[in-house]
């Protein structure tokens, strides 16, 4: 009796042995298939479109010895610079936040060795976000004219691109597969079943060329000089990645 219930283990620790080999080799054959000779590319292209959009900023810093007296001065300065952009036209909408904050200023005291409370500072911040690109440069000058002490850098944008990304995209695929096409032939066979085909997440899909332009109260001039803002292209890219079966052609006979 002893002996057939060993008999019967060693059959069913035999099978699962079997069977555990036999998974472990199909698990192998296809963990680490043989792919075969292969041409991989990348794919690049550019599209540019014009901006619908720009955004900046309008700063105004005042000083005094007081919180209190350097927010009263600033929040009247402030007032004719808001009153200066909508006259230059500028709707009310597009001004689309003000920040004012004060805090202290700090200067280092070489007698007693120590930061020591100089004086308090107000800065109010007008964000702007607008679609008339023309009157940039007299917003801007309206703004520096009723007191404002600068402006940022202004950033072009495009509402709406997502057609400019798509049509980049099919570019740049078009591209990947003229080069793969031409590696394919050169190493003597052509394309085969298409593999891969992905966006290259280490490349931005899009990108803005905005024109950096600053503006300071300090550097105006005596006589009246328009400012100038010319809106740049912006550039729509797309890299994509490849990967196509090689074909090697059929020997002569």
């Amino acid at each position: 009796m002893h002996k057939l219930i060993s008999l019967r283990m060693i059959v069913a620790l035999a099978t699962c042995l079997l069977g555990v080999v036999t998974m472990q080799a199909v698990y192998a054959q296809q963990a680490s298939p043989n792919p075969g000779p292969q041409v991989a590319v990348r794919g690049y292209a550019e599209v540019e479109i014009p901006p619908t959009q720009a955004e900046f900023s309008i700063g105004v810093v005042t000083t005094a010895p007081i919180a209190a007296a350097a927010g009263e001065e600033n929040a009247r300065i402030s007032k004719a610079v808001s009153d200066a952009l909508k006259g230059a036209g500028l709707k009310r909408e597009e001004i689309i936040a003000s920040q004012l904050l004060v805090s202290p200023r700090w200067e280092w005291d070489e007698k007693n060795k120590r930061q020591k409370r100089s004086a308090f500072e107000a800065t109010n911040t007008f964000q702007i976000k607008t679609e008339n690109l023309t009157q940039i440069g007299n917003f801007i000058d309206a703004a520096l004219s009723a007191g404002a002490t600068n402006a940022s850098q202004v950033d072009f944008l495009a509402k709406n691109a997502d057609a400019a990304r798509h049509q980049a995209l099919s570019q740049a695929v078009a591209s990947a597969r003229s080069d793969a096409e031409a590696i394919a032939k050169a190493g003597g066979g052509a394309l085969g079943e298409l593999l891969l085909l992905s966006t290259d997440q280490d490349s931005p899909l899009a990108g803005m060329s905005p024109r950096e332009i600053t503006f300071s109260a300090s550097r105006r001039a005596p006589e009246p000089v328009s400012t100038e803002v010319v809106p740049n292209q912006i550039k729509i890219t797309a890299q994509i990645i490849a990967r196509w079966k090689f074909v090697p052609s059929a020997a002569p006979k």
